[in-house]
């Protein structure tokens, strides 16, 4: 064996397509309700953010490539921390998982990262957890990635959880495609800071503060990838964005991904999670008739988001777990 590992840049539009048969075979074992990546869905996975330095770093034999990993250094706070995915062909993880989080470690550290973070699912825990126990790496976080089959949505059922009810009544709900309308974006920027206390289990992230300017290229990058960011709002009876809940689809894919779900503290215990939520699928079967599932990941430790998933149908796909690399 002889890997030639490279960087890749996700930004030339040659990458992606070249990764793209390593992500099919490595999340048909890794994943397998998960329906069959696209590149329009790596390109929403993997491609560039406004908010990230992206690169992903692959091993190649025989010029064909075997696995790869897309890391991300955030542009601003965590600046000691590199975190990405790891996908190898699964007959080839004996022999390529650990050069290849070896490379991915070398890369932190010419980046000035002190720790690094990859992820792997209860299905390929065989092939990754020894790579990852002789690393020195250990648990951090918990994270269950669930899904709804759409075809079984109880319409009757969720306009009930979207309606309007004795405690929630005074809020209004507000519901748009992005570019967001100019007169929510600073409202909708300052109750982002509801997910400032989301549950990460002994994974330190800081929480970076967002702009109207960074959300406006945010979107606009979205746009222009043509992707649809659909977003669902509860405001208050003083023009206050007290809660919100985002939903991505892809050209193509049939599966949408469930983006930030948040409710600033003093608007908890209200009902609004289950309302937005609800409200959000209605909008999705309405608009977006050809989805067939939706998807969602949330930390193990968050009881309340997980019980309302549970509640609306969403049925356990796997459970992941995230490691940390000193480096």
């Amino acid at each position: 064996m002889n890997l030639d590992i490279r960087e890749l840049d996700p930004a030339l539009p040659e990458t992606l397509p070249t990764l793209l048969p390593v992500h099919q075979a490595a999340i048909a074992v890794d994943s397998p309700r998960h329906p069959v990546p696209t590149e329009a869905w790596l390109r929403f996975t993997s491609g560039p953010r406004v908010t990230r330095h992206r690169m992903a770093v692959a091993a190649f034999d025989g010029g064909l490539p075997v696995g790869y990993g897309v890391l991300n250094h955030d542009k601003e706070g965590n600046q000691d921390l590199l975190y990405g995915d790891l996908w190898v062909m699964p007959e080839r993880r004996g022999d390529v998982a650990g050069p290849l989080v070896e490379a991915f470690r070398e890369y932190g550290r010419g980046r000035g990262c002190e720790r690094l973070v990859l992820g792997f699912s209860e299905f390929a825990a065989d092939d990754y957890e020894p790579v990852f126990v002789a690393g020195g790496a250990r648990l951090v976080e918990k994270e269950r990635r669930s899904q709804l089959d759409l075809t079984t949505v109880d319409r009757e059922q969720y306009a009930a959880w979207a309606a309007p009810s004795e405690k929630n009544a005074h809020y209004r709900i507000e519901a748009w495609t992005v570019p967001t309308p100019e007169h929510r974006l600073e409202s909708l920027i300052l109750a982002d800071e509801a997910m400032r206390d989301a549950p990460t289990g002994d994974l330190h992230l800081e929480h970076t503060k967002v702009s109207v300017d960074l959300r406006r290229s945010w979107e606009a990058m979205v746009v222009a990838a043509g992707q649809r960011e659909h977003l669902i709002v509860a405001v208050t009876e003083d023009e206050e964005v007290a809660g919100f809940h985002g939903m991505f689809v892809i050209p193509g894919f049939a599966m949408a991904d469930v983006g930030n779900t948040g409710v600033l503290p003093r608007f908890r215990g209200h009902g609004l999670g289950l309302r937005l939520k609800a409200a959000m699928t209605l909008r999705l079967l309405d608009s977006e008739p050809r989805l067939e599932a939706v998807s969602t990941w949330n930390d193990s430790g968050n009881e309340p988001m997980l019980r309302v998933n549970v509640a609306m149908g969403y049925t356990a796909a796997e459970s992941w777990s995230n490691w940390q690399f000193d480096l």
